[in-house]
């Protein structure tokens, strides 16, 4: 067994103090995504404000907290603060590692002893540390030096294991690790900080201050706002008309959970090249990657913002499908809401961008949201259970329950007896949207997850457009809050009453992905890989795969007569629409 002797420990302890005042100016190189550039990072070590840039060339991130709150400054130069509660728990925690990077530990710390922790024959003395009002994690020593070598968080979607070496005096009997690198195995992707100057000084004003956004979104006109059409797709997303650079329109869909992302084929077709190599994980399981490519200018209805920086990446074809409407070309997200307030109307499909401070406030209920990440989360509900539910307009389903949440809680048992739907289990359920109690509505739930975003350990769920479709809706990202009337002819969105999981094939058929035990399409004798042709004698290629899954959410009793291929014949099925769930 390793044994670290608490008078090492002391010794790697003494003289590694801070004090409030002395700031540490650190520039060098970072690297990410299959790409390098300058560092610059400034931080007060005793209070744990600091704030760094990382300059790429293509795009300057920044990120940064004032002691109080942690704020994010995203590749299109948005700024908004990470305030919710788990936000502020790992803040608090970041800071207080500055503290003591340097220092070995100490049990006058909120600091517990683990067990030894070995990779390959190398020892490390682990400890747990937990300051007051932070969040739990864990922290290895090199047993040789007393010195940190890597601390374990659990950050909202992953977790980040944040290595340290390459240590070297910077005065004082203080040391600080010229070289860390940022592991995310869940993403399986890192950041690299390889530092080359540091200097210690005096912390001066406006050295924590956060940046000030671009000045780079207009309204033609000089006008207060402007209002699209969007296509809805039977109340699933929000596709708006796009030009791009002069061409278009594109339709994109507004996704406040998502980021700016163009598809590979639209990036083609405006003739631009994509830069870097990023990995990310979003719904599902799978590691997706991107490149970045910068816009010279996006126009939506008169609202105009330039030089605009977009992920570039490959979607399957099958979710990009829309015809015959035009295909989805990319998502537009969390920059166009920190640029706009933007009010959805679903009753009148259309969307209006504003200049912030230029409209009264709504008619409607105001309710606050903050941030962990990116998207934005409210005081939400299910089944009388209270937690931060997510708004995602890119949500084309129902309600979505995590396990991390619901587990706890004991709600598992009940969200496992729904109906099967590929990986989800549906089901229905109370859900409630701020002070809204919505009744039974739909809900998903996909059990534990090994990454992406159902592995989350700071939301208790995520709307979806069906939901949020039931609101008149109006989100201002510079008041943080987000204004809801109910829209009392929405109701709930209905489950499909076929059994059917249909897809596009190349030739606009819709071929059958997967078939429910024991329901209608089921008892008909139509099976996967099956090819459907017509529905009630109108050619698929009329409508899209969203029209199709309309149809299937029918009244009950409906008959639907399908023409296509079958255990491969031709030949026709009929149905009568019937429930899948009960209650």
């Amino acid at each position: 067994m390793l044994v670290v002797s608490l008078l090492m420990l002391a010794a790697s302890h003494a003289g590694c103090a801070w004090h409030r005042g002395e700031m540490l100016d650190l520039s060098g190189a970072v690297e990410t995504g299959g790409l390098s550039g300058k560092l610059t990072r400034r931080v007060e070590p005793a209070s744990g404000r600091s704030i760094e840039a990382q300059d790429l060339g293509i795009v300057v991130t920044r990120s940064g907290y004032d002691g109080k709150l942690a704020w994010s400054q995203d590749m299109s130069g948005g700024v908004h603060e990470l305030n919710s509660d788990f936000a502020r728990r790992l803040a608090v925690s970041m800071a207080w590692l500055e503290d003591r990077l340097g220092c070995g530990p100490s049990q006058r710390e909120p600091m517990t002893r683990l067990s030894v922790r070995t990779e390959g024959r190398r020892p490390y003395s682990a400890w747990r540390a937990a300051p007051a009002g932070g969040v739990p994690f864990e922290l290895w020593y090199d047993a040789r030096t007393g010195r940190i070598d890597r601390a374990f968080f659990q950050m909202a979607e992953s977790r980040l294991i944040r290595h340290f070496a390459d240590w070297r005096s910077v005065g004082g009997g203080r040391f600080v690790p010229f070289l860390q690198r940022d592991e995310f195995p869940e993403d399986e992707d890192e950041i690299v900080r390889r530092l080359s100057t540091s200097r210690v000084r005096k912390v001066a004003a406006g050295d924590f201050a956060r940046p000030r956004p671009p000045s780079d979104a207009a309204i033609l006109g000089n006008a207060l706002s402007t209002t699209v059409p969007f296509e809805d797709d039977h109340r699933t997303r929000i596709y708006l008309p796009v030009m791009l650079n002069g061409k278009g329109p594109f339709m994109f869909e507004l996704d406040n959970g998502g980021h700016n992302i163009l598809t590979s084929e639209t990036a083609a077709a405006l003739g631009i090249a994509k830069t870097g190599s990023f990995n990310a994980t979003g719904a599902g399981n799978s590691v997706s990657q991107s490149g970045i490519a910068r816009v010279a200018r996006v126009q939506i209805g008169n609202a105009v913002v330039t030089n605009q920086p977009f992920s570039v990446r490959d979607f399957s074809a099958a979710s990009n499908d829309r015809r015959p409407n035009l295909p989805r070309a990319g998502i537009l997200g969390l920059e166009l809401f920190e640029r706009f307030v933007i009010a959805i109307d679903p009753r009148g499909k259309t969307v209006t961008l504003s200049k912030f401070d230029a409209i009264d406030r709504p008619a409607a209920v105001p309710i606050s949201f903050v941030f962990t990440e990116d998207a934005p989360l409210i005081d939400g509900s299910f089944n009388g259970r209270r937690g931060d539910f997510m708004l995602d307009t890119g949500n084309a389903g129902p309600t979505i329950i995590e396990d991390y949440w619901a587990a706890p809680l004991g709600l598992t048992a009940e969200l496992n007896k729904g109906v099967t739907r590929g990986s989800t289990k549906i089901s229905r359920g109370s859900v409630g949207v701020g002070p809204f109690d919505l009744g039974q509505e739909l809900v998903s739930y996909y059990g534990p997850a090994d990454r992406g975003s159902e592995y989350t350990r700071a939301v208790a769920g995520i709307y979806g457009e069906p939901l949020l479709s039931r609101f008149k809706s109006t989100y201002d990202y510079s008041r943080g809050e987000v204004w809801l009337e109910p829209l009392p002819e929405a109701t709930p969105l209905a489950f499909d009453r076929s059994g059917l999981s249909l897809a596009k094939d190349d030739g606009g058929a819709l071929k059958v992905a997967s078939v429910a035990p024991g329901s209608a399409a089921d008892q008909a004798g139509i099976r996967k890989d099956d090819l459907i042709r017509a529905i009630d004698g109108i050619p698929c290629e009329k409508f899209s795969r969203a029209d199709a899954a309309a149809i299937l959410r029918g009244e009950p009793g409906t008959s639907v007569v399908f023409t296509g291929t079958f255990d491969g014949a031709p030949g026709t099925k009929r149905i009568a629409l019937r429930e899948l769930l009960n209650g």
